[in-house]
């Protein structure tokens, strides 16, 4: 049954008394969106899931992503199909299922530079990319004349391009994207701290079973046992 996902000043020391005789199932280190994402995967199995966070959710490396859900077009010109078809899927998933609050259109601008092969050229790959992700929510490609891309970007100097195509991907609010999964995790019971470090690992031999943390505000320390810790911490 799934519980509250508040995760204010209330929740995160209950969370913290909580740790003295927890037994955990997974240690999760890092509260961006991978962190996040596992926390909520783990949880939702019925597993006992903790989740560290030494600042605040999203505030490193997820708080510097380009904010994008695409399908990976430059991976058409690499044959890589499967990839890009599962972008795509999830990218669709994201507009119209899971977080269509958050998840919405932005469109590119595709400028040509050479008249005669490039917009046959692109034209194939835009087209291919607007089909292999099946159901669609975003409009597809546009044919665009020198003069109807000047317009949509009147900076750009009219002698650098002979055209361009317009095309869609999908862009995300980062932060509150994984505040969602984080609090998604934290209501099918996984306990989500920020201002929590981690300060040490216990090895049992090659192994890693748990971790010393430490209250960042309060400077308090605990030493916890995971079966599982999952290093999400970035870079």
């Amino acid at each position: 049954m799934p519980r509250s996902s508040r995760l204010g000043p209330d929740e995160r020391a209950a969370g913290w008394a909580s740790l003295a005789d927890a037994d955990i199932d997974v240690l999760v280190v890092g509260g961006g969106v991978t962190g996040a994402g596992v926390a909520l995967d783990a949880a939702t199995r019925g597993l006992r899931v903790v989740l560290v966070e030494q600042r605040d959710l999203a505030s490193g490396t997820s708080s510097r992503s380009s904010k994008l859900f695409h399908g990976g077009l430059r991976y058409l010109e690499q044959l890589n199909f499967s990839l890009v078809r599962e972008a795509l899927r999830e990218r669709e998933l994201m507009l119209t299922r899971i977080a269509p609050h958050l998840v919405r259109p932005v469109s590119f601008l595709y400028p040509l530079q050479h008249r005669v092969w490039e917009r046959p050229y692109v034209t194939a790959g835009l087209t291919l990319y607007d089909t292999m992700g099946g159901a669609r929510s975003l409009p597809r490609h546009k044919q665009l004349t020198r003069t109807g891309a000047l317009k949509l970007a009147p900076g750009l100097r009219r002698d650098a391009l002979a055209g361009g195509l317009l095309y869609y991907d999908a862009q995300a609010d980062d932060a509150r994207h994984t505040m969602m999964l984080a609090r998604t995790a934290a209501s099918y019971g996984a306990t989500v701290l920020p201002s929590v470090k981690v300060t040490g690992l216990t090895r049992a031999g090659e192994r890693i079973v748990g971790a010393t943390v430490t209250d960042v505000e309060t400077g308090e320390e605990q030493t916890l046992s995971a079966r599982v810790v999952i290093n999400c911490a970035g870079v």
